[in-house]
């Protein structure tokens, strides 16, 4: 094995659970992490002096002590270090809409502060548009606040079915299945059709939700380089079953690349292996009528599974799945994170229907969606930033070692920018970033403004 592969291999255990934007989350249960859990961590763990520095989250998911809950005592001091430190800068709760300005609780004051918001995936601003707040209302009247039932039984309305129905028609696909959530569809998607001794062949950095979805099917999992058709293809000659599917995603959550759909597509295709495509960050952004990356390179014919959210650029809540509707059939009555599982609300099948309805007839959100993410791109760099690869409204700041990025996390927050402050394990410790999320509706101030306090941070913390 090359080094290189070497090292993407060792990083599986950091995207298998991983959670973007937060750094004190859970990775998976078979890492190759260097603690060893058990009786090595109670040897580096001291109870008095627990310091944020010396550790990391990975230590303690895979901490196992006599008791069950022995963990709890050590992250309790590992956190209120961090804490002391105003470092943790997570879990404060927004006391607004997320609009490009808000007002959060500041724990470090114990009050109500005003920010710069580049960390909402409001992309369209959807969840806000006077049109949607009213049709949402006049459903939520006639209908109730919840589904109240799992949707084999009295939980599917009619909201629910024209809403898949649209959504079929949207990604030009026979059919469609609505889900609680994104991270549900792919879960229920990937653990009800893969078996054991399948395989489930991933980009290193997929989403958590694919990677628990393989896992919970106990297929086999192998991955690729990130966005490597080379290595995909390596992968795929070695494989000796036949029952095998790539997954990739269309716009990536951490670095706002897109996937090399073409090459990969045609990789797949010599090799019989079946497609799934999450494009939870790319529907609504990407390709002439908003239907994602597919439709950007021309390759939608050629994906067999397509899973998108509607908690991005649609501004509310859920999940789908669109594919062929024999499939689909199959997934209704199969995918447990769907049968066992109370339904979408009505009310917010109908606010995602108002949003394509809008959609359809006025691109201008998205206009200005581009317009303002080319600005940032461009003055991020001209600011002397290092935003990587990214090609999309999803802009990674690089900082480098994890010290660096916790000083200047604090200080960005204590100046009054909420943005995504990403260390292990979503991501390397050596390559931690801030990562924002451009929107329709920041205006040329906010965005002057949230690469000033940039700037002012990294000057104040040099590498």
């Amino acid at each position: 094995m090359t080094s290189s592969a070497k090292k993407n291999e060792s990083l599986t255990s950091v995207h298998l659970f991983s959670i973007v934007s937060t750094p004190f989350l859970i990775t998976h249960a078979f890492s190759n992490s260097s603690c060893g859990g058990g009786a090595m961590a109670r040897e580096k763990f001291d109870i008095t002096n627990m310091k944020l520095e010396d550790h990391n989250h990975q230590e303690f998911i895979e901490y196992q002590g006599d008791d069950l809950f022995e963990v709890k005592n050590y992250f309790w001091e590992y956190l209120e270090d961090a804490i002391s430190k105003k470092y943790y800068i997570y879990g404060n709760p927004l006391t607004t809409a997320p609009v490009p300005e808000v007002k959060a609780y500041d724990r470090y004051t114990d009050s109500v502060r005003h920010y710069l918001n580049f960390s909402s995936y409001n992309y369209l601003g959807y969840s806000v548009h006077p049109e949607v707040i009213e049709e949402v209302q006049k459903t939520l009247a006639k209908y109730g606040t919840g589904a109240v039932s799992a949707p084999l039984f009295s939980g599917y309305y009619d909201m629910t079915r024209t809403l898949e129905e649209a959504i079929a028609d949207f990604k030009k696909k026979e059919a469609a299945l609505v889900f609680p959530t994104g991270y549900s569809a792919n879960l229920g998607v990937l653990s009800c059709l893969l078996k054991p001794g399948d395989v489930a062949v991933l980009d290193i950095l997929s989403h958590a939700s694919i990677y628990d979805g393989a896992r919970l099917a106990g297929a086999d999992i192998k991955i690729f380089h990130h966005n490597s058709p080379r290595h995909l293809e390596r992968v795929l000659k070695g494989l000796k079953t036949k029952r095998v599917i790539v997954c990739v995603e269309g716009v990536y959550s951490m670095d706002g690349d897109l996937a090399d759909l073409p090459r990969i597509v045609d990789i797949c295709r010599k090799y019989g292996a079946k497609i799934l495509l999450d494009e939870a960050h790319a529907t609504l952004i990407f390709g002439e009528n908003g239907r994602g990356v597919a439709e950007h390179f021309g390759v939608e014919d050629d994906i067999d599974i397509t899973i998108g959210t509607f908690s991005k650029a649609f501004g509310a809540m859920g999940g789908f799945v669109a594919a062929d509707r024999k499939l689909i059939r199959f997934l209704r009555v199969s995918a447990r994170s769907y049968i066992f599982s109370c339904a979408m609300a009505p009310h917010t099948a109908a606010g995602i229907l108002k949003i394509l309805a809008l959609y359809a007839n006025d691109k201008s959100r998205r206009i200005r969606l581009w317009e303002n993410t080319h600005y940032m791109h461009q003055a991020l760099t001209d600011a002397g930033m290092d935003i990587g690869e990214t090609k999309s409204q999803v802009i990674p700041v690089m900082v480098g070692a994890e010290m660096r990025l916790w000083e200047i996390g604090r200080r960005i927050y204590e100046k009054g920018l909420l943005t995504g402050v990403v260390t292990y394990p979503a991501v390397s410790t050596k390559r931690t970033r801030l990562r924002l999320s451009v929107c329709a509706d920041h205006t040329k101030e906010n965005m002057d403004a949230c690469v000033a306090i940039l700037k002012e941070a990294f000057d104040e913390v040099p590498v």
